[in-house]
């Protein structure tokens, strides 16, 4: 029901929804959006949906640039394009990330922690001059406005659909869909509490539609496409209380197994991904 009446608004708005029953599914969706608009690169916010669809490496394989925008996620993935091990907790200690720094931009290496993000900074912000289309997770579907919930504390995802944009796409499982706008004060009262301890996150935005005529700022096209990836096989079976996950990190922050794996082996162990049911 509540899916239905977003898909109407968002609609009504001029975003398309768009549906797929595996992250395969969404991952070729993705593809036809790059294709149809001419896309050659883009940029992402972390979104851990594109981490089960695989999309960087799906781009890539189309020709298609795909930059990270979370620090985190775009250290991961100038080493190598590693997978993370924590939904919200920075990939690496400052000692790796001096190390990978120099060694990937072949300047001397800086401790101060202020120096490495501006020299990150100086890397990324022409990536978001020149971006064709930009990607991001969801972390709420709002049903009565047809809009995307998006949850940072570092403001990138202003970088995925401003004025250079020419398509942006908001990922978001089937789940986690809330009715009204109220309930989504709720709920944004939950999750960076039980994330990160903070009573409200740094950057909240709601997607909902591409700019209209008249309006200078904002994306042309927006798509959201919406992820199935098993979730609606776990209805009134004996794991539906998984579908509770909103993915906040607690669990990942309070299991003393999964901090020692972590701490330990990180993504050596396989990662851990919250609400990915093939993890769990």
């Amino acid at each position: 029901m509540w899916l239905e009446t977003f898909e109407r608004e968002a609609t009504r708005r001029g975003a398309t929804v768009l549906y797929a029953e595996s992250t395969q599914d969404a991952a070729k969706l993705v593809a036809e959006i790059a294709c149809k608009h001419d896309v050659k690169k883009v940029v992402k916010t972390k979104s851990m949906v594109s981490e089960e669809m695989q999309l960087n490496r799906v781009l890539g394989e189309m020709g298609v640039q795909s930059i990270e925008t979370d620090l985190s996620e775009y250290i991961l993935q100038i080493n190598g394009n590693e997978p993370p091990s924590h939904i919200i907790a920075l990939a690496k200690d400052k000692n790796e990330i001096a190390d990978l720094f120099a060694k990937t931009y072949n300047k001397p290496r800086l401790t101060d922690i202020p120096e490495m993000m501006r020299e990150a900074r100086e890397v990324l912000r022409p990536h978001f001059m020149s971006v064709d289309m930009g990607v991001t997770g969801g972390n709420f579907l709002i049903a009565e406005t047809g809009s995307v919930a998006v949850v940072t504390n570092e403001g990138n995802e202003g970088r995925v659909y401003g004025d250079a944009a020419r398509a942006c796409r908001g990922d978001r499982h089937r789940k986690d869909d809330l009715p009204t706008l109220e309930d989504l004060a709720t709920a944004m009262r939950l999750l960076p509490r039980s994330a990160t301890g903070q009573t409200i996150s740094n950057y909240f935005s709601l997607l909902t539609g591409p700019r209209a005529d008249g309006e200078q700022d904002g994306p042309k096209h927006m798509y959201f496409v919406l992820v199935n990836g098993g979730r609606t096989g776990l209805i009134g079976g004996e794991f539906q209380d998984m579908l509770r996950c909103i993915r906040c990190g607690a669990c990942m922050n309070h299991c003393p197994t999964v901090r020692c794996i972590r701490r330990s082996a990180g993504t050596r162990m396989g990662g851990f991904i919250p609400g990915r049911w093939d993890r769990c």
